[in-house]
């Protein structure tokens, strides 16, 4: 059996999107094409991978030249699995974003205010991640295309004007025996010293590991078992977005870590439910959020630990005078994040609040989440710093 095909969900003029789905039909016959030549817009690749039945594919978009992108729309064409995670790959981390996942397929909303999405030097760095488990009853042999819908893609400059758009796509191949699943820790300043754990399949004695920006050794890195790999880092370094490939014998893989946070609880709210936040690097012990609703629209919030320690999190909804009228409090261990409709915290809110203030114990990552019922869209709110 091949895997399954998850229909395109359809975005509106204004919504920022990425479209996850899958056409499994459509086998990806012959090489890769390779962008034009002199192109002046937003020339996309998608990379090829090989990986196994119960493996994860990390789909991975490239840029072929750095572009600086305020925002951007794009439906990714990939064969539908089980979504484990989902990144966005800024070089100075202020770009944030919000994945809708459902059975029809994944929305994501991007949104940069610094056109700083799309500015990484390096090339061999992907712009967003996505990674999803390969069913067990995959055929082994099947191929996929991995690419964008081009007719359904928008992406706009830091002013907001449209970029031309073109794409060589990739192909996701069905085979052999090695494929990492997850980084940890996978993101965060890690100092010399730190154990970092590759999980996945197919290691064995013959592997071998190479981390972007470090020298390892083989002194440095230490096979567990056929599914994990622990290296001990040499040097600091920042893991966020960190290119890790492991070599084998018969197999060469490369994965971009990031932290893969536990998700806490659920909403009452179904949409928020289907949430995906994709958090901005930056931290906060305090911030503030306009509260929006009406008719079907309606603001989240969400926070994500990503330190040892449990964060202990107040939420205080305010008046247009500054007036506290209610609050909330609530912890949110490490590693993990809480996605919440506000009315999950408040569910009987004063007419009179606009905003929320969040306080922390601990630097958490923040995010709000603008969205409207009506039309599935839900589009990432930066948070105010004090």
């Amino acid at each position: 059996m091949t895997i399954s095909s998850v229909r395109f969900l359809k975005a509106t003029a204004v919504a920022v999107v990425f479209v996850l789905s899958a056409f499994p039909s459509l086998m990806a016959q012959g090489d890769d094409p390779a962008p034009s030549p002199g192109f002046t817009g937003v020339s996309l690749k998608v990379q090829s991978a090989t990986i196994p039945p119960r493996g994860t594919y990390q789909y991975q978009l490239m840029l072929t030249e750095p572009k600086p992108i305020g925002n951007g729309s794009a439906r990714p064409t990939m064969p539908s699995g089980s979504v484990s995670g989902i990144s966005l790959n800024d070089p100075i981390g202020q770009t944030a974003g919000v994945a809708v996942v459902s059975d029809s397929g994944i929305l994501i909303n991007v949104s940069s205010p610094r056109g700083t999405f799309g500015t990484s030097p390096d090339l061999d760095y992907p712009i967003i991640t996505i990674a999803e488990t390969i069913p067990p009853d995959a055929l082994v042999g099947s191929r996929f295309p991995a690419s964008i819908d081009l007719p359904s893609s928008l992406f706009l400059d830091p002013l907001g004007q449209p970029y031309p758009t073109e794409v060589a796509p990739g192909t996701l191949t069905i085979g052999g025996n090695t494929a990492i699943s997850n980084i940890i820790p996978g993101s965060g300043f890690q100092h010399a010293g730190t154990t970092i754990s590759i999980l996945g399949m197919g290691f064995d004695a013959t592997s071998t590991v190479n981390m972007a920006g470090l020298n390892l050794t083989a002194a440095d890195y230490q096979l567990v078992s056929p599914s994990q790999i622990d290296v001990v880092l040499p040097q600091g370094i920042l893991m966020d977005g960190e290119r890790i490939r492991v070599k084998t014998s018969g197999a060469v893989v490369t994965y971009f870590s990031y932290l893969r946070a536990q998700q806490i609880g659920v909403s009452g709210h179904a949409l928020v439910n289907q949430c995906y936040p994709l958090f901005a690097r930056a931290k906060y012990l305090s911030a503030g959020l306009n509260w929006s609703r009406g008719g079907t629209t309606f603001t989240a919030l969400a926070i994500q630990n990503p330190g040892s320690l449990t964060a202990q999190i107040t939420l205080q909804m305010i008046s247009a005078s500054g007036q506290v009228l209610d609050t909330a409090n609530f912890p949110v261990t490490p590693a993990s994040k809480i996605t919440r409709d506000l009315t999950d915290f408040f569910a009987q809110p004063s007419p009179e609040a606009v905003a929320v203030r969040v306080t922390s114990d601990q630097p958490v990552q923040m995010l709000g989440l603008l969205g409207n019922d009506a039309t599935g869209i839900v589009v990432p709110v930066f948070v105010s710093a004090p």
